[in-house]
Formats: structure tokens, C-alpha cells, sequence
């Protein structure tokens, strides 16, 4: 993907480091900067209403802002301003905020939001001084603060971590079980020297264990998801046995998992898989086959898109206010996408798309990069993946997971240390086919398909500078919501994989 700015701090640097580093999937980025077109400027931030949260974001937006200036709202009566006062010291960078961080994390008279948004933004900053108290708050109780604390010990990474995510998966709290998984498929990436072999093996262990025991179907996916990106190496057979699994996404991971052993001995329990009912795992399949040689034909076709997906819902008049939950119509010539954002967890990220939507920017670009079972990205103004808007926008990293349907903007490379420049933001944006935590470190989470996620599956696959033509966004407009945007949806709309099925 693309965007023109540098990124943040040598701390982040670092911790996303490893992250990053594998490829065989294609980066969400291009590796040579945009260059400007036209006379755009960035947009100015939209009020919130809240004069608090207008204030944090401008300072937050400046990377070399002193953290006390955002540390004073955390005495505020409000505890939503803690909170995202608290997220924006994450946002900083700065370790210096990490005293602070911890106090509030330890401080047990604080409500979770609070506490929660203080775990982020320890494991934001990296700092492995973050470790001792993450470690005990994720160990001391099943709450929502809890799971936050292991998310954040899964980025800072290093043996200790490992160690305890280890123990955490036999948590009662399904959410806690579940961030130790996914912080055990980062922590415990092949290749880490912070892990030696022996934690790896009882993470590994660990892993294989708890998913044939597992009965919560969001843990389940996500610790075959850690098994089949950390641990492939080493627990193959159990990946063989999940082939068969019930699980969807089960079934997918383990397949991508075996893939990339590039053994052939497992040749034949992938080929038996050409058949799964799911067409992401048939993906996957032929996928896996291609990297043994083995040419069985394995159809790749997405599934067709119903009628109800060529609706074309109401515009909104581009002067109108933006409201809590705003929602836009992507007219392509597949049928019609329709994307939620979430200006609460990135109201800048937000308010740059709908800047740009309301100017007809997005309107005729073409979806210039698709790789099925992973993303459809377009926004180049140029098509070729290294356009934008002529400007760039901080990121806004949040608690957001990167689920299926997923809104988040492309980004430019560094290419010396391998990592995203995770302030390089611009027009470019792509939407998960499926599951892609992997991102969750470097790539700002704004929104969620709401409408026509068939239409997302059936975007045609191209790379720039393929011959054949592109799929294209012909219009681009803010529309009224076609869905229903009440308290428990709208928290499973950010939280939920499992059944997720948008209109």
C-alpha cells in the first residue's frame, strides 16, 4: 500500500519488527513512497462534541507532543476521557507515559474501560518494563482488563510473556483464553531470539492441548490461527487433525499452517480438502498445493452475490453531519459494498475517508491489488499502488481486531528494517476477506463491512500491472445506515467473528 509519512518512534519500530517480517502473503503496503497528486490538504478535524476528545486528537496527532499535556486528562470525572486519554498516550509512542500507564493499571478503583485502554497502550509503547504488571493484572482475574493485559504482553513479546500467555489459555474467561492465544501467535513467531526453545515447545504444547478441548468457537479460531502462523513447525500433526474440523476458520488455519511447511508427506491430506464446503478454505488448499508443485485442480470460485447485494442504498447529502455511525456505499461493478465506521476507536482515520468521499476521490478507482483470502485494496488515485491524496494522516491504532470485512488504510514500507510506516496513511485503504491479525500491531482498524461482503469475495484477484482490467469502485457515497445500529450490535459489529453476517 502506500503513504508519504515517517514513522513514529524507534520503539514501535522495534516492536513491530517481527511482525512484519513474513511476506508469502504480499505486504499492505508499497515499498517506494506516493508521490502528491492534485491540491488536497488534509482534513481538518471534525468536533466531537466532546471538547476533551477534540483536544486529545490534536495532541495526539502531534508524535512529539509532552505526554503530561494528555496525562492531565486522566484525572477527568469522566471515565471516557480517561480512557481515551490513556489511548493516546499509547498513540504517543512515548515511553515515558509508561509510570503513568501503570499506575492506572494497577489502580483497581478505576473503571475497566479505563484500565483496559491503559493495558493497550502499555503493549503499544513495547516497553518490557510493561511486563511484571501486565503479567500480574492478566494473571489476577477473568475481566475484561485481564484480556487487554495479555493482547498487550502478545506485542511486547519476549520469554516471561510467552511463559504466561502459556498458563493464561486454561483461564475460565473465554476472552482472556482468547488474547493469549492470539498473543502467543505473535510472541512466539519462528525466528524470535527473545524466545528460546524451551518456551516455544510449551507454548506449542500448550496451543495443541487447549484447541482439542476448546468449545468457545472464538477461541477456537484463534488459537488455530496462533498454531498455524507460530507453531506450524512444530505441531503439524495436530494441524493435520484440524483439517477436518467443524470450524471454518479452524479449517482454514490449519491448511495455511501445513502449507508452509512445503512438506509433501501432507500432500495428500490437503489434496483430500479440495471439496470443503468453505471457499476461503478452498483458497487456502490450492494455496497449500501450489507451494508442493502438486497441480489438482481445487475451485477457487467465490461464492455468487445475491440479488439484495446490486441494491444501491439512499445517499446522505455530503454537508450533512457525520454522526455516531456513519456508513458508505461502494458501488463496483461486482454489486454494492456497504462499510460502518467507527469514529469512536479512529475519528481522524474517519474523518479523512468521508473528506475524501465527499469529494468524489474514491469514485471510478479501480481495486488495482487482490489477493483472495486476504484483502481487496484500492483509494490509488493512480491505480498503481503507489498514489494517494498528496498528504498523510497519523495512525489511530486501537483494541480493534483485524476481522473479517475490515476496514483499514494501506501504508508505505520501510524497507531497511522491514516494518510499516505506521504514520504514512493517505487515501489507500483494503477490506479483510478473512482474519488478518497479523495487522492488528501496524494498521488502523476504522470500520466493518455492514452490506455486501459476498461483493467483497467476488472482487476478481489482480495485482498492478496485471493486463486484464480491474475491478472498480464506480461510485462512492455516504448513505443511510442499512443496518441496525443498536448497542449489542454495534459492540459485536468490533468484537465478533462468529456470526458475523452482514446483510
Amino acid at each position: 500500500m502506500r503513504t508519504l509519512a515517517a514513522v513514529t518512534s524507534a520503539v514501535l519500530l522495534c516492536c513491530f519488527s517481527l511482525l512484519f517480517v513474513t511476506v508469502a502473503r504480499g505486504h499492505l503496503v508499497s515499498i517506494a513512497a506516493a508521490a502528491p497528486l492534485g491540491t488536497l490538504s488534509p482534513p481538518p478535524a471534525v468536533s466531537s462534541g466532546n471538547p476533551a476528545f477534540t483536544a486529545l486528537g490534536k495532541l495526539e496527532r502531534d508524535r512529539k507532543a509532552d505526554p503530561q499535556k494528555i496525562a492531565t486528562y486522566l484525572s477527568d470525572a469522566d471515565p471516557a476521557v480517561e480512557a481515551r486519554a490513556a489511548i493516546a498516550l499509547g498513540r504517543l509512542g512515548n515511553p515515558a507515559a509508561v509510570p503513568r500507564l501503570t499506575a492506572i493499571l494497577a489502580d483497581a478503583r478505576k473503571p475497566d474501560k479505563v484500565r483496559s485502554a491503559a493495558a493497550f497502550s502499555l503493549g503499544v509503547i513495547g516497553s518490557p518494563d510493561s511486563v511484571g504488571p501486565l503479567s500480574s493484572t492478566a494473571k489476577a482475574n477473568g475481566s475484561s482488563v485481564a484480556a487487554a493485559a495479555a493482547s498487550a504482553l502478545g506485542r511486547i513479546g519476549g520469554a516471561t510473556a510467552v511463559d504466561v500467555l502459556t498458563r493464561l489459555l486454561s483461564q475460565r474467561s473465554a476472552d482472556v483464553r482468547a488474547q493469549a492465544a492470539v498473543g502467543l501467535g505473535e510472541a512466539a513467531l519462528p525466528g524470535s531470539a527473545s524466545i528460546d526453545n524451551q518456551h516455544r515447545e510449551a507454548a506449542a504444547g500448550g496451543l495443541a492441548s487447549a484447541i482439542l478441548t476448546e468449545r468457545d468457537p472464538e477461541v477456537r479460531w484463534r488459537m488455530a490461527w496462533a498454531l498455524g502462523r507460530a507453531f506450524y513447525q512444530s505441531q503439524p500433526r495436530t494441524l493435520r487433525r484440524l483439517l477436518t474440523d467443524d470450524q471454518e476458520l479452524v479449517r482454514l488455519f490449519a491448511v495455511r499452517g501445513l502449507g508452509k511447511l512445503k512438506d509433501r508427506s501432507y500432500a495428500l491430506p490437503i489434496r483430500l480438502a479440495v471439496n470443503d464446503k468453505s471457499w476461503r478454505v478452498r483458497v487456502e488448499v490450492r494455496n497449500a498445493l501450489a507451494a508442493l508443485g502438486d497441480r489438482t485442480a481445487v475451485d477457487v470460485r467465490p461464492p455468487p452475490v445475491p440479488k439484495a447485494d446490486f441494491e444501491e442504498p439512499a445517499p446522505v447529502a455530503t454537508s450533512s453531519p457525520h454522526g455516531d455511525h456513519p456508513q458508505v456505499a461502494f458501488v463496483t461493478n461486482k454489486g454494492v459494498i456497504v462499510i460502518e465506521f467507527f469514529p469512536d476507536a479512529a475519528p481522524y482515520s474517519v474523518d479523512n475517508f468521508l473528506y475524501l468521499v465527499d469529494r468524489g476521490f474514491y469514485s471510478g478507482l479501480q481495486y488495482f491489488r487482490v489477493i483472495a483470502d486476504f484483502v481487496v485494496q484500492g483509494g490509488d488515485p493512480k491505480n498503481t499502488g503507489d498514489g494517494g491524496p498528496g498528504y498523510s494522516i497519523p495512525a489511530e491504532l486501537n483494541p480493534s481486531q483485524q476481522l473479517t470485512g475490515i476496514l483499514s488504510y494501506g501504508l508505505d514500507y520501510d524497507q531497511r528494517r522491514n516494518v510499516p510506516l505506521i504514520d504514512s496513511a493517505g487515501s489507500q485503504y483494503y477490506i479483510t476477506q478473512s482474519p488478518q491479525l497479523h495487522l492488528d500491531r501496524g494498521f488502523t482498524v476504522f470500520g466493518r463491512v455492514v452490506k455486501g461482503l459476498s461483493v467483497v469475495y467476488a472482487i476478481s484477484p489482480h495485482n498492478a500491472g496485471d493486463a486484464a482490467a480491474a475491478d472498480v469502485a464506480k461510485r462512492v457515497y455516504r448513505c443511510h445506515p442499512v443496518s441496525v445500529q443498536s448497542a449489542d450490535v454495534e459492540e459485536k459489529l468490533r468484537t465478533a467473528e462468529i456470526g458475523y453476517q452482514p446483510q
